[in-house]
């Protein structure tokens, strides 16, 4: 069974891309055949893998708003053994427009996904926004990763994703479950940031993944050099630390599917 997973947060600057790209490769680099899906019209993590992403088609968009279209033409093999990409760019911009007042939009994405197998996981790497898109990745996800800096607005600014997901669950998408929180840019150096860690932790509890992702200038460099830094520097603390987050996933997705009790969305809403 295919897990599908969405990267998700409804502020920009806190590094969906990023750790879409470099889990992809610790997930690759245990063994797992992976499919990123670019699903912001911006289209940064395709930029990682095609040198010009912005004259490609078909794209994440075509499929959608042409559903003759096989999903499997839009998916491109890229250098990283294991690891496929659904292309996105800025065609994707239009499709909130195109599709306004289409009460099924919301399940496209998901029913373009289902076309496809093969694939042990897909990584869903969504814009930062509570539109359309986001909205489809909850739809089509089984779990979602919402990353988080140690800042003051860091809860706050989960506090809209979370309702988005309660309102998913509800109909469209009962079986999706939050996965966890990942902390990304953390910087010892930055004192409060220690007091925002244990305040994030007293209050998400074991929603927190125990890997913390430190701030590091080598993730954004493997970007440029187009790699996942476990392929980039694979002997780096940083490769070793997304194969440590890639291991947590794996056995919370386990967890998941043997009916083991992560908190739900609900529950985080109410704590």
């Amino acid at each position: 069974m295919t897990e599908i997973l969405a990267i998700a947060t409804v502020k920009g600057g806190v590094g969906k891309t990023t750790i879409a790209l470099h889990l992809a490769g610790a997930l690759a680099d245990l063994g797992h055949r992976v499919l990123l899906v670019d699903l912001d019209q911006q289209g940064n993590l395709s930029s990682v893998f095609i040198e010009d992403p912005y004259g490609l088609a078909p794209t994440v968009y075509d499929i959608i708003t042409t559903p003759d279209i096989p999903t499997r033409e839009a998916i491109r093999t890229t250098a990283f053994r294991g690891i496929d990409l659904l292309p996105a760019n800025l065609q994707l911009s239009r499709v909130e427009f195109q599709l306004a007042g289409d009460n099924d939009a919301q399940y496209y994405v998901s029913d373009k996904l289902k076309e496809v197998d093969g694939y042990d996981v897909m990584i869903l790497d969504t814009p930062p926004s509570s539109g359309l898109m986001t909205i489809s990745a909850l739809v089509a996800a089984s779990g979602v990763i919402i990353p988080v800096e140690c800042q003051p607005w860091a809860t706050l600014g989960s506090a809209l994703l979370l309702e988005i997901i309660e309102k998913v669950r509800r109909r469209a998408n009962p079986r999706l479950r939050v996965l966890g929180y990942v902390i990304n840019k953390y910087d010892l150096r930055r004192g409060l940031e220690t007091s925002y860690l244990d305040a994030l932790r007293a209050k998400l509890g074991d929603q927190v993944f125990r890997t913390i992702i430190r701030d590091s200038v080598k993730y954004p460099e493997a970007a440029m050099m187009k790699s996942p830094i476990t392929l980039y520097q694979p002997r780096s603390e940083q490769a070793e630390t997304f194969r440590r987050l890639a291991a947590e996933v794996l056995d919370r997705t386990r967890a998941l599917a043997e009916g083991d009790s992560l908190s739900t969305a609900t529950r985080d809403k109410r704590t």
